[in-house]
């Protein structure tokens, strides 16, 4: 009764159904495994800001794993080298598309760090930083890198705008090394005007990556049913007197 199951173009359901499931089922797990990755950075997030602020020199130095101390507040005190001036090109806050101004700080310490200034919306000219010695109090942010499918640097050359904010590759052009994180400016002494804006800081939420992984089981188990339903059929059918 059941040897219609063997026949090729059941075999080719089973195989399709099986690879339906496996692809399906990964999904599910691949979207539960981002939801622990997005509780980990939440939780990151939320312990390290809320560390009192300190200087950057004894934060950040040459033995510090910048992973534990990724959004941790430090100042710095410095002069801005606006002649190294570069653009974040492709940034976007609250539904409006602009730029991030990056500017490296020579600092009292003789550490020279980038400063993400903060965004400026695309109809406005990005103000030149100041002239002044400043005081910048920012998270530290560890360095930025390409994401799958995202876009390309130059990677030689002077490059004046750029897709994110690579470390590494930055330091290539200006002289002297720079510091191993950047900071993302929350304030500053003298402070900025309007522009640029400090940048919005993450939504810490665990997203939708829990009802994203609901719906591949779900779909899952629609697989096997349908599979189910369609073998009991045809099992009816040959039951039935020809």
């Amino acid at each position: 009764m059941y040897r219609f199951l063997l026949r090729p173009r059941w075999l080719l359901l089973h195989l399709v159904v099986c690879s339906s499931l496996v692809l399906l089922i990964n999904l599910a797990f691949w979207q539960l495994h981002r939801l622990e990755q997005r509780q980990a950075f939440n939780s990151l997030v939320r312990s390290n800001s809320s560390t009192p602020v300190g200087p950057m020199a004894s934060i950040l130095t040459s033995a510090t794993d910048p992973e534990s101390v990724e959004w941790r507040p430090v100042i710095v005190t410095g002069s801005y080298v606006a002649k190294d001036a570069i653009t974040i090109v492709n940034k976007s806050q609250n539904g409006t598309a602009g730029v991030n101004s990056v500017v490296p700080l020579r600092t009292t310490t003789g550490i020279t760090v980038l400063i993400n200034r903060g965004f400026t919306p695309l109809a406005q000219s990005v103000p030149a930083p100041s002239t002044q010695v400043v005081s910048v109090t920012g998270f530290l942010r560890r360095s930025q890198t390409r994401s799958f499918g995202g876009a390309i640097d130059s990677s030689s050359g002077a490059v004046l705008e750029w897709q994110r904010i690579d470390i590494p590759r930055i330091d290539a052009q200006i002289d002297g090394d720079i510091a191993a994180m950047y900071i993302q400016r929350l304030d500053s002494t003298p402070a900025e005007g309007d522009w640029p804006a400090r940048v919005i800081n993450p939504t810490l939420d665990n997203g939708s990556h829990l009802s994203y992984a609901g719906q591949w089981f779900f779909f899952s188990a629609c697989v096997i049913a349908g599979w189910i339903f369609v073998v009991r059929r045809k099992i009816k059918a040959e039951r039935s007197p020809k």
